[in-house]
């Protein structure tokens, strides 16, 4: 009964979590950073802090743990600790009136704190002391410019006067309370100036003591449910059903081509066959894309960057899409003149011709094109699901891990195969309904074209928001 008791709450659990939950308040492939300055008279100190999310801990921890025994020593969190901070040393760069200032060492200190599905993120301190005097300070930071991420810098001043385009305040306590919804509130600022005057109160600088506890870390449903094999087989059974549940969840959420395929549906009067072949296409590729990212996180050198690879997928995906609309919105007009055509070549009554232009209109294409744009829905993976993985593989409980993604797998294919059938079944009913009409024939003609039109459009979008990700 207590086992029971425990299944059951899992189940109930984890299907009331919130279904979009990210593993780390920004994303699981973030790296970010907070860069506190301290003015004083005569010196300058950094308070340089990096928060690696789990998949670029994952990637970096392969780096720290040299012996490969799956555990990091403390030589060699010193090893990394001096490598780290000297490396990060280089890319912040202080000057006064110009002048450059040599950073000199006063501390670091290296931490792995809980993430999701077994694993872990990093927290690295790295504290910086620059001496020298001037009127106006300078300082950037061009450390892991190429990631995504919260980036902030704070100044203060001990004992002078400073006036700064910086706040004073860090909105992240220094990276350990991140807001619950950034949104386009992350901040990205690389560079600050700071002007110097003369005589100011005291003021205490953040204490290094305090810096370990994170809050307000979401939990993400899919991630956890790779250690519930600990709760015996019964368990295993009621998270690959979870899993299914989340997949469903998360082929019904926004994306994954549901306008695409229902434009195509709709425009071409599609079949159940055809629906079903769309819906397994989507789950399928999706499955296949979370083992293909994995995996390359798992074998590439930590200066692989799975988050770039998104943007070229989304590429992929728009430019299959919009391939697929201009084909289907150029056959279906050229369909519709030539059987216009032929129509009045034969001197077809009126009725009859709006109905031969209504039933040949719609104008299907081939399985190679159903499984193009199938695959469009599926080809940008889950970062959840690709946490999952990753964490299994940390934990040694990889086929488990491997199952639960399969089981999310089938849980989008149910999802995405219930939504393509009540798509076919709801345009047929639609269709009968307006072919019953006298005046409506018409209108049925011009559906295809205009789903043609609307794949089109949706395709150019994609094409155009991956491409300004691309370039910004």
């Amino acid at each position: 009964m207590k086992r029971m008791a425990v299944v059951g709450g899992l189940l109930g659990g984890v299907l009331v979590l919130p279904m979009a939950a990210a593993a780390h308040p920004l994303g699981n492939f973030t790296i970010n950073q907070h860069v506190g300055i301290i003015v004083r008279q005569g010196e300058v100190t950094l308070d340089y802090i990096v928060d690696m999310a789990e998949i670029p801990t994952f990637q970096e921890r392969q780096a720290i743990d040299l012996d490969r025994d799956d555990q990091v020593s403390q030589a060699e969190k010193a090893t990394y600790l001096e490598m780290a901070c000297a490396d990060r040393s280089a890319s912040l760069v202080l000057t006064a009136d110009g002048a450059p200032l040599s950073l000199s060492p006063t501390g670091s200190r290296l931490a792995f704190l809980p993430g999701q599905a077994g694993l872990s993120t990093l927290r690295l301190e790295c504290g910086y002391r620059a001496e020298g005097g001037g009127r106006d300070l300078v300082v950037k930071n061009s450390n892991y410019s190429e990631r995504v991420g919260w980036r902030e810098m704070v100044a203060r001043a001990d004992g002078v006067a400073i006036m700064s385009d910086l706040p004073s305040e860090s909105p992240s306590a220094r990276l350990t309370s991140y807001p619950k919804d950034p949104g386009e509130l992350t901040p990205d600022v690389t560079s600050g100036s700071i002007a110097i005057g003369a005589g100011a109160p005291q003021v205490k600088p953040p204490s290094p003591e305090s810096v370990l506890p994170r809050t307000g870390l979401p939990v993400d449903a899919l991630g956890g449910l790779v250690s519930r094999i600990d709760l015996g087989p019964g368990a295993g059974v009621v998270a690959l059903l979870a899993a299914a549940a989340l997949g469903a969840g998360h082929a019904l959420a926004p994306g994954h081509g549901k306008t695409i395929i229902a434009a195509y549906l709709v425009g071409n009067r599609g079949t159940v066959r055809q629906a079903a072949g769309l819906g397994l296409t989507v789950a399928v590729s999706h499955t296949i894309g979370v083992l293909a990212l994995g995996l390359a996180t798992l074998l590439a050198t930590r200066s692989f960057q799975p988050e770039q690879v998104y943007p070229y997928l989304s590429t992929a995906s728009g430019l299959i899409v919009l391939s697929i609309g201009v084909a289907l919105l150029v056959r279906t007009v050229r369909r519709l003149r030539h059987v216009r055509a032929h129509a009045h070549g034969r001197d077809h009554h009126h009725h009859h011709h709006d109905h031969s232009v209504a039933n040949d209109s719609a104008t299907p294409m081939g399985w190679r094109t159903l499984l193009a744009l199938g695959l469009t829905g599926g080809l940008v993976p889950s970062a959840s699901a690709v946490v999952l993985l990753l964490g299994a593989i940390n934990l040694h409980r990889v086929e488990f891990g491997l199952a639960l993604i399969c089981a999310f797998g089938v849980g989008m294919a149910v999802a995405m195969v219930s939504v393509g059938l009540g798509l076919v079944a709801a345009t047929r009913f639609g269709f009968r309904k307006l072919q019953a009409s006298s005046w409506l024939p018409r209108l049925t003609a011009s559906v295809p074209v205009v789903m043609g039109g609307v794949v089109s459009a949706v395709g150019l979008v994609m094409v155009t928001n991956a491409g300004w990700t691309l370039l910004g």
